[in-house]
């Protein structure tokens, strides 16, 4: 309880402290060519963004067609006066659970798991006969459907636990013990855990004997040329963004069992290729998997459905395939929507600007298909 109670108050601080890393807007450099009515258009909804936003800095990428575009405002690292571009390494957040869920289906395709299949299939011996745990499928992990809580409950009792490193040092010992004290569970209805695709994560690695970034590597990201996305916080370089927490600036998360959740960093620019790799089916392997990811599950609300990692937004004028993510550094969105072959990416650095940006995002959707 006192723990709890420290953690609360570090928090509380932090926001009570918390100062906008944001300049006032017309104070903001850009790369915004204003040329067209849509740049326009654009630069007058980020103004709207940075009205509420905290973030020093922010990207959108945009490929509509086969014409990709990029628009840099304000600093990827405040201290260094560097500028957003196309290539700028900024944390995913959860995103990486698209990732996580693709990496599944090709594991499916290549017949070394069944995604119908129960979980207690991969794990441990000591799981086989758990007849909780019995009942969730793989399929349940990758749909949000596995009645898994979004954290386990004993993630911040873990002696090396710090409140800016939530992940690091959580690993498999500490998820089996949490799996074994399960008493209930009833998989079936949406209820987003971050803790699911972490095991999602893990079980691909165990079934393979290889890492989860080296998975990603093998049928991700070399076969779609994303050169600079990666996992290890170690590669960070030059050209990796600053991420602020309540505008103190913030390291990135690494992460050992749970990696699958939200581990990947990666640029605009690599992640329009990872999008635009599921409307224009140039892979052929990626091709099948994301025409079976995309499928529609479980219906989360009037408006949307969770798919395989995706959601989708079914109020706009077409189907919207989407995830958000959010990091203690970043506020990220991706989306993409086959019929107008639109794919956006949207990164922010700082966090708790998700509901900004999430809104940025639609209001896009909206002028790039002409809703």
């Amino acid at each position: 309880m006192f723990r709890k109670l420290k953690i609360i108050g570090q928090l509380l601080f932090l926001q009570l402290t918390a100062k906008s890393q944001s300049l006032p807007f017309d104070q903001i450099t850009f790369s915004n060519p204003l040329k067209t009515d849509a740049d326009s258009i654009i630069h007058e909804q980020v103004k709207v963004f940075f009205k509420k936003a905290k973030a020093p800095g922010l990207i959108i990428g945009i490929s509509q067609n086969g014409e990709k575009k990029f628009y840099c405002y304000g600093f990827a690292d405040s201290a260094r006066k560097q500028p957003f571009t196309a290539k700028t390494i900024f944390e995913i957040g959860s995103i990486t659970k698209t990732f996580t869920a693709n990496l599944l289906f090709q594991l499916h395709e290549q017949k070394i798991v069944n995604i119908n299949s129960s979980i207690t299939k991969y794990l441990p011996a000591q799981f086989k006969n758990d007849s909780v745990l019995q009942k969730i499928t793989l399929a349940n992990l990758a749909s949000q459907t596995s009645d898994l809580p979004r954290l386990p409950d004993n993630l911040d009792k873990i002696k090396e636990y710090t409140l800016m490193q939530p992940y690091q040092f959580y690993k498999r010992e500490h998820l089996y013990s949490f799996l074994k004290g399960i008493r209930k569970n009833n998989p079936g209805s949406y209820a987003y855990s971050n803790l699911g695709f972490g095991l999602l994560s893990t079980i691909e690695e165990d079934v393979t004997a290889m890492s989860f970034e080296s998975l990603l590597n093998n049928t991700i990201f070399q076969p779609l040329q994303m050169d600079d996305t990666y996992i290890e916080a170690k590669k960070k370089s030059a050209d990796s963004a600053a991420g602020y927490f309540y505008g103190k600036p913030a390291d990135y998360w690494l992460f050992d069992c749970l990696a699958g959740a939200g581990a990947i960093k990666s640029t605009a620019a690599d992640l329009l290729k990872y999008l635009v790799a599921h409307i224009e089916y140039k892979n052929e392997n990626f091709s099948v998997v994301a025409s079976k990811v995309t499928q529609p599950v479980k219906p989360v609300s009037t408006n949307m459905q969770i798919c395989y990692g995706w959601h989708t937004l079914e109020d706009l004028k077409h189907r919207v395939f989407w995830h958000n993510g959010g990091t203690y550094g970043f506020s990220t969105f991706a989306a993409f929507e086959p019929n107008t072959k639109t794919s956006i990416v949207l990164a922010a650095n700082a966090t708790g600007d998700n509901a900004a940006l999430d809104k940025l995002a639609v209001d896009l959707l909206i002028l790039l298909m002409g809703k």
